[in-house]
């Protein structure tokens, strides 16, 4: 039992230096916690991750915890507006990027000799990405608002879009019943009703904030609501990871929404500003245990080489289909290169692959014939993890590093091809770049501390008004006993 905490403590401090390690050079988080729960489990057998295991057993659970609380972290670290303006052209990728990653890999299943309706089932469970990896990755890679918005509606709206598609799929291979229309009736009501719970579940939620003047255990009645709309959403078959991202969203934006409403600003404010730390914490902590735990799914049996060669050219397949489908969405000049670049190599396949891809009705219908289906869906979440790690650390940050590498590669050759004469012009080009980088980080270095002292001021003062409104507290209870007493009959 000891272990255990002794365990949970190691997590969360690898957690922390992750984060610090992709801050200082965009090494993604997602590839190190993962690679430790790997260790952690089926390598060294310290925790029980076998497909017997309470853990094993629970791996939904977790899965919809996480998927739960990031979703709504997601939401309300976004501005509205940025939402409403990648709205369509998220939507549009999100499907183009589905569909054509489908058809890539059912053509692919159909010349290894695959059952085209079970190639297509593949390709709708690996067809779209993980929400709950996109929002950790979207967070810190540098791109815009915008792009973040892109990113993160494409990987919600994904979550529902493989869960549905997989079942249809699954229900063509049994009876061969569902039509167009039903297909196109179950998406939307799955969005429309979701985007309706979601929202009215926020709005009356701040009303319910001014009129009984919540100010104590806000944030953990908040996540109360959010359990409760993923509930009741998924309860009538629509989306509630989505539902869950529009509350998220909406109580994110409560200045922008209030106004519009007869409310107190001030109260709802200050409760959103409560919520944004609090839920920054937990964010840090359910996604540092989600990443690990993802990890200790992965059984060394599931990197057998012929398994590795499919899950490879699925990925790589599924790699093509988001730079086409990029390629159409965003070519315009609305994204910047690095938006464009980012958002087409992040691909992260997450767990809601890894339960589809073993759950009982899946399972029912693979068959005999292809004993390692649900490998390979494990063996894609681990190659599209690699190339959005990649990804990160090549193209994020105000100096990407595959800018560096590129620009070090063509002076290496500047200098091999270059005459004596030349030579010494590249050199001294070289030494002023250098000169200029050290200046920049002096800079840099000197805003930082300049922004940290301003936070520990605001920290300060912050505590001090609170300290203030405690004894105005206190005060008012001692003129309401002092009243209380003088009405007193002597």
């Amino acid at each position: 039992m000891i272990e255990y905490f002794f365990i949970i403590g190691i997590i969360l401090i690898i957690g922390f230096l992750a984060t610090i390690l992709f801050e200082r050079t965009r090494i993604s988080t997602v590839l190190i916690l993962m690679a430790f729960g790997f260790f952690l489990g089926p390598v060294f057998g310290i925790v029980d991750a076998t497909e017997e295991s309470l853990i094993a057993q629970i791996s939904s659970f977790i899965a919809t915890l996480a998927l739960i609380i990031l979703l709504f972290d997601g939401g309300m670290m976004l501005e509205i507006r940025s939402v409403l303006k990648a709205v369509p052209k998220s939507t549009f990728f999100t499907f183009l990027v589905f569909v054509v990653t489908l058809i890539l890999v059912t053509l692919f299943c159909t010349l290894i000799g695959w059952d085209p309706l079970l190639g297509a089932l593949l390709g709708a469970i690996v067809g779209g990405t993980s929400s709950a990896i996109v929002i950790a990755m979207a967070e810190k890679s540098g791109i815009t608002r915008e792009a973040k918005a892109f990113l993160t509606i494409e990987s919600t709206i994904t979550d529902a879009l493989c869960i549905i598609s997989a079942m249809i799929v699954v229900e063509v291979i049994v009876s061969a019943t569902i039509v167009a229309g039903d297909i196109g009736h179950m998406f939307l009501a799955a969005f429309l009703i979701a985007l309706f719970t979601g929202a009215v579940a926020a709005i009356v939620w701040l009303f319910a904030i001014e009129k009984l003047r919540i100010e104590k255990y806000y944030y953990m009645l908040t996540l109360a609501v959010a359990f409760i709309v993923y509930s009741l959403t998924e309860g009538i078959s629509a989306s509630g990871g989505f539902a869950v991202f529009i509350f998220g969203l909406t109580l994110g934006n409560a200045k922008s929404i209030i106004r519009n409403l007869s409310m107190s600003p001030e109260l709802a404010m200050a409760s959103t500003s409560t919520l944004k730390r609090f839920q920054e914490e937990v964010t840090f902590f359910v996604r540092t245990f989600f990443f690990v735990y993802a990890g200790l799914l992965l059984m060394p049996n599931y990197f057998a080489f012929g398994v590795l060669g499919v899950a490879f050219v699925v990925t790589l397949l599924a790699l093509a289909g988001r730079m086409l489908s990029q390629k159409v969405v965003m070519g315009g000049n609305e994204f910047t290169q690095q938006d464009k670049r980012i958002v087409a190599t992040t691909m992260p396949r997450g767990l809601a692959a890894a339960v589809l891809a073993t759950t009982p009705a899946v399972l029912a219908v693979t068959g005999p014939e292809i004993p390692d289906f649900a490998p390979i869906v494990f063996g894609v979440i681990v190659f599209s993890n690699i190339v959005a790690t990649f990804g990160v650390f090549l193209f994020s940050g105000k100096k990407p590093w595959g800018e560096k590498i590129y620009r070090y590669v063509s002076y290496i050759w500047d200098k091999l091809n270059a005459p004596d004469d030349e030579l010494v012009q590249i050199e001294k080009k070289e030494k002023e770049e250098i000169e200029h980088e050290l200046e920049e980080k002096k800079k840099k270095e000197e805003r930082r501390k300049k922004k940290y002292e301003k936070k520990k001021k605001k920290v300060v003062l912050e505590e001090l008004e609170y300290e203030v409104k405690e004894e105005e507290k206190e005060l008012e209870e001692l003129k309401k006993k002092i009243e209380e007493k003088k009405e007193e009959p002597h």
